[in-house]
């Protein structure tokens, strides 16, 4: 309504020069109408300010919480280097209220033999993107699957503030599960690394570009970074890691992206030619809580820590779709990064998993 008001003011105003010059001259005539153009636009960017203030508060955010496991081999049973990264990614309006959650899990879980080998071509899916897969139903005293229990409590969780959240009361002797009947229906498996994540994700949400109608969604992609095969190839001790990256996308009506971002998280385990596993850190930081801790300035050729270089990245994104994402360019000789000008200046680092990750959330 501002931006017609504006408009037919311009207008008028136009017309009333127009009318008082006259016989003017061309270069009257062009004047008045640059003046009026001007007036126009103008008009427009401030209904255009306006309204990017009013939906300033709409936040897109993200946080993960990660725990590890491990169990030695013997001769008869495998050992295990397991991680749990649980990923929450929110729309949230300027109230703090929550307008859309999504939840997964990537639950990376590699086996380990007796001499402290393991299987580097194993592949990874999350649980949501396991589906029945995962098979938890006829375990569940619900009768329902992992990604049915974690959707609902998603939904459970919208019109909630972080700390209604956090004060979601759980139940220690069923699992952890919620108490609250309206969703212990549909939900009965532990929510305390939901509660945690959501109520994070929330707390450090921004006004990244998403609108209040905006579809919000998430991608999971990981890859397997082992650096040596066998024990002896490291000098009596194998590494595992698993290397998560994570994507949570807003898209309007027309599948363009309106916010994005991107982190990733690293988990390392040692193992010995004994079987013995050992995890190398008792806590998994994601990459975009570590900032400058994180090491990558000194190493990169434009001087931007890991976190600025996604950031610029995942803002790039704005205003592409699924196919604009999946036919970036990226140069093969300078470690997959973008070769597009406009970003390669802010980001230089391999963006392949980042593109998959949305890719997977825009699927």
């Amino acid at each position: 309504m501002k931006k017609a008001i504006a408009l037919v003011m311009a207008a008028c105003l136009a017309f009333g020069l127009v009318a008082c010059g006259g016989a003017s001259s061309t270069a009257t005539s062009t004047s008045t109408a640059s003046s009026t153009a001007a007036s126009s636009e103008a008009a427009s960017s401030e209904a255009a300010s306006s309204e990017a203030a009013t939906e300033a508060g709409v936040k897109t955010g993200m946080a993960i919480v990660s725990s590890t496991s491990v169990s030695d081999a013997d001769a008869d049973t495998d050992g295990k280097a397991q991680v749990d990264s649980t990923v929450a990614a929110v729309l949230v309006g300027e109230d703090g209220k929550i307008i859309s959650c999504k939840l997964d899990v990537a639950q990376n879980k590699v086996a380990v033999k007796a001499d402290g080998s393991f299987d580097t071509t194993a592949t990874f899916k999350s649980k949501q993107e396991l589906k029945e897969d995962y098979n938890m139903k006829g375990a569940s005293p619900i009768g329902k699957e992992w990604y049915e229990q974690a959707n609902a409590f998603a939904d459970y969780v919208v019109g909630m503030t972080a700390e209604e959240v956090r004060a979601i009361e759980t139940n220690p002797d069923a699992h952890n599960g919620p108490v609250d009947a309206d969703i212990a229906a549909s939900c009965t498996m532990s929510v305390t690394a939901f509660i945690e994540a959501i109520a994070q994700a929330t707390e450090n949400a921004q006004a990244l570009g998403a609108f209040a109608d905006d579809t919000l969604a998430l991608g999971l992609c990981t890859e397997f970074s082992s650096s040596a095969v066998q024990p002896a190839d490291n000098e009596g001790e194998g590494l595992v890691q698993t290397d998560t990256t994570y994507a949570a996308v807003t898209t309007d009506a027309d599948g363009k992206i309106t916010s994005s971002i991107w982190d990733c998280t690293q988990a390392k385990f040692n193992t010995t030619e004994e079987g013995v596993v050992t995890a190398k850190d008792e806590t998994i930081v994601p990459k975009q809580a570590q900032k400058e801790a994180y090491g990558m300035t000194k190493a990169s050729e434009i001087g931007k820590e890991w976190y600025e270089q996604a950031n610029a990245y995942a803002a790039w994104l704005v205003g592409k779709t699924a196919a604009d994402v999946a036919a970036v360019e990226t140069d093969a000789e300078g470690h997959n990064g973008p070769t597009d000008a406009d970003i390669a200046a802010s980001c230089t680092m391999n963006v392949l998993d980042f593109n998959a990750a949305v890719e997977k959330a825009l699927a």
